[in-house]
């Protein structure tokens, strides 16, 4: 079962590369948009430091959160699958990684790690952003791959933002097992959630943004908020 959930993974892989490099014929990158004002936040917790960085009414976290909630069922971090048959320990070099990409999280966990003063942010607040950036508001508010903005908003090793969104990837306890733990898709994929609960469906799924490497569009669609671990942003009103 798990690996033919891994097959159907692979092919929606290739097809999603070969839909998204067409997508170049006519693309016009859109002008930089910088923030109002910027700053640092140290989490009390564990010391940790983030960059914000200020757009419209809003302060957004320039890095992504990385919390120990020490509860494997809503916190989670990026190892290969060479990390995990040969041991991992907190001493190991992919803590350099943590640092950068930092942990994920289900939609319960991203809700408990959030501190004081902060908050997961809605679709909406995603939505205002992204018109921030450059899309129109017809476009933000649809499903799927929506705009050009993406070059405002994500960080490749070609091009840098002041928001700074990374191809961090994601982790799904459906592709579990003694040698997979879940972990897929740094440096390809980033995914991150709103706490916006999907009117639409039926069950606990949640909005959340998915940005790629050769892609212009921002994506938007919800998944179940449990089994899938993505990385979070908080926000806070300005002052």
């Amino acid at each position: 079962m798990i690996k033919t959930i891994q097959l159907l993974l692979g092919l929606s892989l290739t097809a999603f590369l070969l839909t998204a490099c067409s997508e170049d014929e006519g693309y016009t990158m859109p002008e930089k948009v910088e923030p109002t004002a910027v700053g640092v936040w140290v989490d009390e917790r564990d010391g940790a430091e983030y960059e914000w960085v200020q757009y419209g009414n809003l302060q957004w976290m320039a890095r992504n959160f990385r919390y120990n909630l020490n509860d494997k069922s809503m916190c989670a971090d990026y190892r290969t699958d060479d990390e995990w048959i040969n041991g991992w320990t907190e001493t190991h070099s992919s803590k350099e990684h943590l640092v950068k990409y930092g942990y994920y999280y289900s939609i319960q966990g991203a809700l408990k790690a959030c501190p004081e003063g902060w908050r997961l942010p809605t679709d909406q607040e995603w939505q205002q952003l992204e018109e921030i950036m450059g899309m129109s508001a017809g476009e933000a508010s649809g499903r799927g791959w929506r705009g050009n903005v993406a070059s405002n908003m994500l960080t490749t090793r070609d091009n840098a933002t002041s928001l700074n969104l990374l191809l961090g990837g994601w982790y799904t306890y459906n592709l579990s097992n003694s040698l997979n733990n879940g972990s897929n898709f740094r440096g390809s994929w980033a995914f991150y959630w709103t706490s916006t609960r999907d009117a639409d469906q039926d069950g606990e799924l949640y909005m959340y943004r998915k940005l790629a490497f050769n892609q212009h569009g921002v994506y938007r669609h919800s998944m179940e908020g449990a089994m899938q671990l993505l990385s979070v942003r908080y926000v806070r009103d300005a002052n």
